[in-house]
């Protein structure tokens, strides 16, 4: 379409200076320009504030809406190759480009399903927002998936009832949070990927795993396909204005998905530039650290955590960890991250109080797991110019949790308020002998089993651990309960103590850590720090 007839639909009143010099330039996209733009593109129209435009006009043409400014910068009215409209300080720029982007749309029916998905996108109540949305405007269960295979926003109305192939199989894939195997096999089976990619519509697939008809279309950045939404003909056949309606639900996910800054290749570099260069400074500067937040328009939520990635194998490559990265997204709202001293290390942000969430062990757990990763997580902090002493508590929850495994399995992600006391007795054994701090009844007991061939270190440990709950450390010790009781009284004998204060119990399990950190004792039991919760933990 040309520019002089998408321009003809700005409200009336609207312009207040107009400078083409290419008016017949045909245009096939609109969107407004946001740091993240790398370049521009002559056939799209875009919409600026004079913040993000760019100081020198380029050397294609470059087609521009601007608002929120008095006049045209006067470098892109002299430019040979600038179409600048100037739009009046009263009117709402969303208005202008909702008007304008309608214009592409001939059918009545599509052009309200895209408004209504156009209204959420302009929420910025997030991807997941928009999904839900659109996936109640046309009818049918959408979801979007990352170059991973991860979910990263889904919706489906109503209950899953279990009994419907569609919903057994995608209930199956919600509680992972992933496409599982049979579908991962069927999409590159099917090419869904290069097929998605060759075509300029979305493309309609008969479903095998799912037993239904999909409507893929993907979501490119930077000329990189980030992601695909599928919708899944489950209420009702597809037609013609789903395809319309999909081809453009694609390019707001992409949009949408820019706001997190994995995606966003430019906005991602001065990301990680800060956040290394962040790590790097001894002494950050609050005024400094303000300055550059305000750059790159990133505003992150009160709590902070440092978590890192290290690889428990030989070295990995540079690109290695941008997977691993991108098998992260689902969690990277509101976060940054860079490649540093060999490893990922990611800076989350979260409401006060909230801690990481449910979601985002869980994906740290899974990541670890698959890659075979280290994770150290830091404490919560408020203040950025921290963030060297918190990447630091990461590091250090690694190396405790790594040396802790050998009695209690964390799943490879380790948070340093449970392994601080790991760090403790590293500092504190660089200057004394940790032996001194072991109670010499404990000594008395290992000594007893040495002599007499007896595990009662071990019993004492797994009861301790279980907060003296006797069944449940039977259960554990593979023992009758009468038979562990035995054994207890006889530890307390040799103990010269029955257990029963907090201060016994307290110096007795600080001395088994410390003979655990000086090697002197591992337990022969392995234990995961699940074993020791109870029912409603």
């Amino acid at each position: 379409m040309e520019l002089k007839e998408l321009l003809k639909r700005l409200p009336e009143g609207s312009v207040a200076l107009r400078k083409l010099r290419d008016p017949e330039v045909n245009i096939d996209n609109i969107c407004f320009l946001t740091p993240s733009t790398r370049r521009t593109h002559p056939n799209v129209l875009y919409f600026s504030d004079d913040v993000h435009l760019p100081e020198t006009p380029p050397a294609d043409i470059l087609n521009v809406v601007l608002f929120g400014c008095q006049e045209v910068p006067a470098t892109y009215l002299e430019s040979p190759s600038s179409n600048v409209v100037l739009l009046h300080l009263e009117f709402n720029p969303f208005s202008c480009y909702n008007d304008v982007q309608g214009f592409f749309l001939e059918d009545i029916q599509v052009t309200d399903i895209v408004r209504r998905m156009l209204t959420a996108h302009f929420t910025n109540n997030g991807l997941q927002y928009l999904i839900e949305e659109a996936s109640r405007a046309l009818g049918n269960p959408i979801v979007v998936v990352d170059s991973a295979y991860h979910y990263v926003a889904r919706h489906v109305e109503g209950r899953l009832d279990p009994t419907n192939r569609i919903n057994k199989v995608l209930e199956q894939e919600f509680h992972y949070e992933s496409i599982l195997e049979d579908g991962v096999a069927f999409i590159e089976h099917e090419r869904i990927t290069e097929r998605c990619a060759q075509s300029a519509r979305p493309i309609v697939v008969y479903n095998e795993v799912l037993g239904a008809n999909t409507m893929v279309t993907p979501s490119v950045v930077h000329g990189v396909t980030i992601a695909h939404t599928m919708m899944i003909e489950r209420d009702h056949p597809f037609g013609e204005v789903d395809v319309e309606c999909m081809a453009r639900l694609g390019r707001f996910v992409a949009q949408e998905m820019q706001k997190t800054n994995l995606y966003v290749a430019s906005r991602g570099q001065m990301d990680s530039y800060f956040l290394v260069s962040l790590l790097n400074d001894e002494q950050p500067s609050h005024a400094v650290t303000a300055r550059r937040l305000s750059v790159l328009d990133f505003r992150p939520l009160p709590a902070l955590y440092v978590a890192v990635f290290d690889p428990n194998h030989a070295d990995v490559a540079p690109h290695d960890l941008e997977s691993i990265a991108m098998q992260l997204t689902g969690c990277l709202q509101n976060s940054i991250y860079a490649t540093y001293e060999k490893a990922l290390v990611v800076l989350f942000s979260r409401e006060k109080d909230a801690g990481l969430g449910t979601y985002t062990e869980e994906l740290l757990h899974k990541v670890a797991d698959v890659n075979d990763l280290s994770v150290g997580v830091s404490n919560a902090f408020e203040d950025l110019t921290h963030i060297q002493s918190h990447y630091e508590q990461a590091r250090a929850a690694i190396r405790a949790g790594r040396m802790v495994s050998v009695f209690l399995e964390d799943g490879q992600v380790y948070h340093y308020c449970d392994y601080a006391y790991v760090q403790m007795l590293d500092l504190t054994n660089a200057q004394y002998n940790l032996l001194n701090f072991v109670h010499p009844s404990l000594m008395r007991l290992a000594r007893y089993d040495r002599e007499h061939g007896t595990e009662l270190m071990d019993t004492l440990f797994i009861y301790l651990q279980n907060a003296c709950n006797t069944q449940r450390s039977a259960k554990m010790l593979n023992l009758h309960k009468n038979t562990l009781l035995y054994r207890m009284g006889r530890i307390r004998e040799i103990l010269g103590c029955n257990l029963s204060s907090g201060e016994d119990q307290f110096m007795i399990q600080l001395s088994y850590r410390i003979l655990f950190f000086l090697d002197l004792f591992t337990s022969r039991i392995s234990t995961t720090r699940a074993d020791f919760r109870t029912e409603g933990d």
